[in-house]
Parts: structure tokens; sequence; C-alpha cells
């Protein structure tokens, strides 16, 4: 492993993050179900792309691994590379998994209208493993599938910062042992609402200045 980041660098992958996180939440705001779909897929390659790049001996040639056609470059790759190298717990490589099919089911049924709501995707939003129970009843599929996709995503940050603090090879012992260290990282479907918004509030803004 290479060296830790320094505080300041640390803080600027935070604030950066933050800044996809939101970015995040405005495509959200605007896209159809098929788009959110898509899009999460997206938000949880590159995050994907980071952890495996945080565990990988540090050298700039890494990249080409993840350019067309190369090993780690399709989803599916990075989740089981990241799973049978022990940077994921089974849950979140499962999860990963639904996420996938959810996302295979729109890109690839383009003539079909469909969306979130349908029973045959609704369902698989159901078995999302880390899905909280109440969230389960109380929540419609689109805020159920973006609770999700924030909730990985948050913990890929947080395994990742893990590796990249501790420098630890693996952090498989941090799935069961350490999980309070994560939960800074996870949020609430309140804090979900809070953040979409503002996300609200700050387009309408700008649409009023373009206006």
């Amino acid at each position: 492993m290479g060296k830790t980041p320094s505080a300041y660098e640390q803080d600027y992958l935070r604030r950066k993050e933050q800044e996809e996180r939101e970015a995040f939440f405005k495509v959200f705001d605007r896209e159809t179900d098929r788009g959110l779909a898509i899009a999460s897929v997206c938000y949880l390659d590159d995050m994907l792309e980071k952890l495996i790049r945080a565990a990988y001996r540090k050298d700039p040639r890494i990249k080409i691994l993840f350019k067309n056609n190369q090993i780690l470059q399709p989803f599916y790759n990075k989740v089981c590379i990241a799973y049978f190298s022990g940077l994921i717990p089974e849950a979140v490589y499962d999860d990963l998994k639904l996420v996938g099919e959810i996302r295979n089911k729109f890109a690839h049924s383009v003539l079909e209208t469909l969306s979130l709501n349908d029973v045959s995707i609704a369902q698989k939003i159901d078995k999302l493993r880390q899905l909280p129970a109440d969230a389960k009843k109380e929540y419609p599929p689109r805020l159920k599938f973006l609770l999700i996709i924030v909730h990985i995503g948050s913990l890929l940050r947080g395994y990742r910062e893990g590796l990249l603090e501790l420098g630890l090879m693996r952090i498989g012992g941090m799935f069961n042992t350490d999980v309070t260290t994560l939960q800074g990282c996870i949020l609430t479907p309140l804090e979900i609402k809070e953040i979409l918004k503002r996300v609200s509030e700050k387009l309408e803004d700008y649409h009023r200045e373009e206006g």
C-alpha cells in the first residue's frame, strides 16, 4: 500500500464526494425511473473503481484494467473482484448484483414502458438485503431504490476510507466488529428527503435566474 493520505487530502476527497453525491441527487430529481436505474449503476461503478484502486498497488498503469474491453471495465466484474478480494461483505455483493439486474431490466427493454413500481422490479427492490424492514413497508419503490443506492455508495466510500486511513489490505474484519465507524456515512430516509428538498430549491433558483 502507498502512504496514508494527509488530512488535507482526505478532506479534499470527502468534499469532492459530497459534490458527486449532490450531483447524483440532481439526477434523481429530474430523471425517469429508467434514467435513475442506469445512472445509479454508473454511480456505484465509480465508487467500486475507487475502492479497488485503493486496495491495489499504487501504479498509474492500473488504470489500464478499467479501460474499454479490459477485465475491470464491466460493472459485474468490479462487483466480483471487490467481493472475492475481500473488499466488500456478502450482503453488499448480493445487493450490488440485484441493482445491476434492475439496471439491465431497464437498459435491455427499451421498447417497454417500465417503472420502479412494476411488480417484477419492485419485488427485486424488496429483496435487497440491506434495505431496512421499516423502509420496505413505508416507502414507495423509487425512494427505497434511492435509499439503497446511497446506502451502498456510502458503505463503499467508508470501506475505501478504511483502506486509505488504516493501511489495511483487507477490511473484512470491519464488517462485523467495527460497523459503528461507518454510521456517519449512511444517510437515513429523512436525510435523503432533506437533501432532495435542498437540491430542488437550488434547481428552482437556477431556473428562475436563467429565466
